[in-house]
């Protein structure tokens, strides 16, 4: 570009580009990890109107070395060279929890990569407990996955969830503002506590029937069963809920929570993306079948996208 002339290297790279230091850094000292005009260059080149930049941020050698590749169905929901949007099955976790847990997320985003070429490290944003469904943003690279991190910092990576509730809350849409910590009478569970750290949920009653509530849901903290602890502690657990409520029923095996929704920025382009996973079939039936919807003069449930049967 014009404006771009006479530029030196390094400065176009962390103005233009939003390299970090040391990004740059890593780069200069890999074979052609810096080049203009395809030829390798010194950070304190000085740059003209219509050359072109390569920069080389991580090298094939990088891959994720150790985590076994799981050829399971992935549902990708959005993907470029630098981040990639699944939808994440309820049942399987988002990590290995030990050498014998093969088949989570991270396993088979490892096989897709690695069956299109890609030896990208898997670094994934966000978690979701084994029981949740729904969208999970991971980045293909480290510069990629810098940028993340500084949205999710200034709170630019927004996540919306739809929940099956049992009760109906009161407020119907409201805030809950509670501290969470871990329960010192029940090993592995959080619980409202002073002494926690500060946790907001914002929740939504988007329709309702016998006795339930289907409900859209939005944090503004990321606290270990935020959602499952806040809706319980209103007297409306989740559906399902093992932990917090009164467990699986015959129409719900698991928690009755699905990550629906992600926005983020596109880590250099800027570009606003929102992507949404279709609702898994279990939280569907329940919805199509008991609920009616809350607000009026609606005559229809609200429009939710859906997963049809294999």
């Amino acid at each position: 570009m014009e404006q771009d002339n006479g530029i030196r290297l390094e400065r176009f790279l962390k103005t233009r580009l939003g390299l970090t230091k040391n990004e740059v850094s890593r780069a200069k000292f890999r074979e052609n990890g810096i080049c203009v005009n395809g030829v390798r260059s010194k950070v304190s080149a000085t740059l003209a109107a219509g050359d072109l930049v390569e920069v080389l941020l991580e090298t094939g050698n990088e891959g994720s070395e150790g985590l076994k590749a799981s050829k399971e169905k992935l549902s990708v929901l959005y993907e470029d060279e630098d981040v990639i949007v699944a939808d994440k099955p309820a049942g399987i976790s988002v990590h290995p929890a030990g050498r014998r847990d093969e088949d989570t997320l991270a396993n088979r985003l490892a096989f897709y990569l690695q069956s299109k070429g890609e030896a990208s490290i898997i670094r994934i944003f966000g978690r979701l407990d084994k029981d949740t469904s729904g969208v999970v943003l991971a980045a293909k690279n480290r510069a990629a996955a810098t940028r993340l991190e500084r949205q999710r910092r200034n709170g630019q990576i927004s996540k919306s969830y739809l929940a099956i509730a049992e009760g109906i809350p009161e407020p119907a849409n409201g805030q809950i503002h509670a501290p969470l910590g871990p329960d010192p009478q029940k090993r592995k569970q959080m619980c409202v506590t002073s002494e926690g750290k500060p946790a907001i949920t914002h929740y939504e009653m988007l329709a309702a029937g016998h006795g339930h509530a289907l409900l859209r849901l939005r944090l503004e903290t990321g606290r270990t069963h935020q959602i499952r602890v806040h809706m319980a502690s209103i007297g409306c657990p989740l559906l399902g809920d093992p932990l917090y409520g009164s467990g699986a029923t015959p129409e719900m095996k698991r928690t009755a929570l699905h990550a629906q929704a992600l926005s983020f920025f596109q880590p250099f382009t800027g570009e606003k993306l929102c992507v949404k996973a279709p609702v898994p079939k279990d939280m569907m039936l329940i919805v199509s079948s008991s609920f009616t919807p809350h607000t009026t003069p609606q005559t229809s449930l609200p429009n939710i996208p859906y997963n049809t049967p294999d």
